[in-house]
């Protein structure tokens, strides 16, 4: 079942304040830049009444297959969200045991970030192809984690935020000012591309903070969906969900 537009608005002060939220583009004020593909998203599914956010995310099904799965099974219809600086997002409601929670997915890039511009070629190509086809950042809405960070929430590991000392810092194997973190857990832990290799592509490290001299080398692709898929495991579907 579906969850209304007010439903969605009565629990949002829980998480954010937010100063509009539309079904359409239309409902917009003139000037808010909704991105093209968005509003085909929105039109469809205003006339088959049911999600359609598939097309966004299939070039991406083989490798997070949780998420697939969340947006096939247990996401309801998207709505558009503009908050009070006036920042258009795409908001994805769902449910978890009766309770009503949301992603939110922001405006694609239009090309390279500028601060990260001399390590973009070396991001695996569909990771960058997801922030520039789908969204730069979709998180769980409440606190900015649990999936791809937004570029500007990007940082090295020798950002001053994440405290390593120069004695940890020195015995790690790898080099923290080319350690990227693009996703955060909510409990303090990172998935990390690192660089520290000379050249080809970054390869994926978590980093734990109560373990901070000791990271992980994984396989991001499959840290990035399983990370996802541990939340996604409380999540209703579709048909135990809150009814508009």
């Amino acid at each position: 079942m579906n969850i209304s537009k007010q439903a969605v608005w009565d629990a949002l002060p829980r998480f954010i304040q937010p100063s509009l939220l539309a079904e359409t583009a239309a409902e917009l004020p003139s000037g808010l830049p909704v991105p093209p593909q968005w509003v085909a998203i929105l039109q469809a599914q205003q006339a088959s009444g049911r999600l359609e956010a598939s097309a966004g995310w299939r070039d991406f099904s083989a490798q997070l297959p949780n998420v697939a799965a969340f947006l096939d099974k247990q996401a309801r219809q998207l709505l558009l969200l503009a908050d009070v600086d006036r920042a258009v997002s795409l908001l994805y409601p769902f449910t978890a045991s009766g309770e009503l929670y949301g992603y939110r997915g922001h405006p694609p890039l239009p090309a390279a970030p500028e601060q990260f511009q001399a390590v973009w070629p070396r991001i695996p190509q569909q990771f960058r192809d997801f922030y520039t086809t789908v969204h730069n950042g979709w998180t769980f809405l409440s606190a900015n984690s649990m999936g791809p960070l937004p570029v500007g929430d990007w940082a090295y590991l020798s950002d001053d935020r994440f405290d390593i000392d120069d004695e940890t810092a020195a015995g790690m194997p790898v080099d923290i000012r080319k350690v990227l973190t693009v996703f955060h857990n909510g409990g303090g832990d990172y998935l990390c591309l690192d660089f520290s290799a000379p050249d080809g592509i970054a390869t994926g490290l978590i980093w734990w903070h109560d373990d901070p001299g000791h990271p992980e080398v994984v396989n991001f692709w499959a840290a990035l969906d399983a990370w996802m898929g541990v939340f996604f495991a409380d999540v209703d579907s579709v048909q135990a969900g809150v009814p508009a």
